[in-house]
């Protein structure tokens, strides 16, 4: 009798072990997720699948199985068709666009702006990092007894960590589409413009790797390029 006892006692604790280890396998972030046809998909054995629960990423972001995300108790926000968050944070869009999801401070154009929750406002007076740095609307990035300018396409965290940025080529309509630095360029056709990591674009859609490497855009595709910081530390 202990004896059959003893074996359904560990029976269940296998069963409850089990149990917990799965649940903990749903919890567990995922690396990225695409919000397609009015679906969230998450990647599954080498595959997009439809998400049945709320989906959990990296850096407190949550997505619910209509495209609506949180970033930790932030506002609650809508994925638009095609976009993509990923492991990092980073949000991208069919336009070639790459932006954080988490809130940050960024240069673009000569502006600093301050993202919160999505919504972007330009800093007009000086704002105090946790890390004791502080960010001056000119672009000034001051730390103890140095000073440096903030690089265009330039990211911080709000607790003073540097983001690595990210450049994208598309090509939409026939047309070659930058975005570098934090702002959009359209190439004209015989023009070329060198990406942030050494790239060679050409309006006529042949990118020219730093190794020498050449290939031909195809249409609606888009290539992601280390960003300002990752080629000027």
């Amino acid at each position: 009798m202990k004896t059959n006892i003893l074996k359904i006692g560990l029976l269940t604790a296998w069963i409850l072990a089990g149990t917990i280890s799965l649940v903990a396998e749903d919890k567990a972030p995922v690396d990225r997720v695409t919000f397609k046809g009015g679906k969230v998909l998450v990647p599954q054995d080498g595959k997009l699948t439809e998400a049945i629960a709320d989906t959990a990423l990296a850096n407190e972001v949550v997505v619910k199985t209509n495209g609506v995300f949180n970033v930790g108790k932030g506002k609650a926000r809508q994925l638009r068709e095609g976009q993509v968050i990923d492991a990092q944070g980073m949000l991208s869009s069919p336009d070639g666009t790459v932006v954080p999801v988490f809130d940050h401070i960024a240069l673009r154009k000569g502006r600093v702006e301050i993202v919160t929750d999505g919504d972007a406002k330009t800093l007009s007076r000086e704002y105090a990092l946790p890390n004791g740095a502080k960010v001056l609307p000119d672009g000034t990035l001051r730390q103890g007894g140095s000073m440096k300018r903030l690089l265009d396409g330039q990211l911080l965290r709000l607790d003073g960590n540097v983001v690595a940025s990210t450049d994208t080529v598309s090509l939409v309509g026939g047309k070659v589409v930058l975005y570098k630095d934090g702002g959009k360029t359209d190439l004209r056709r015989g023009q070329t413009m060198a990406m942030s990591d050494g790239t060679k674009v050409s309006g006529d859609g042949y990118v020219i790797r730093p190794d020498g490497t050449r290939s031909v855009l195809k249409e609606g595709e888009t290539l992601k390029l280390p960003g300002v910081l990752s080629s000027r530390r």
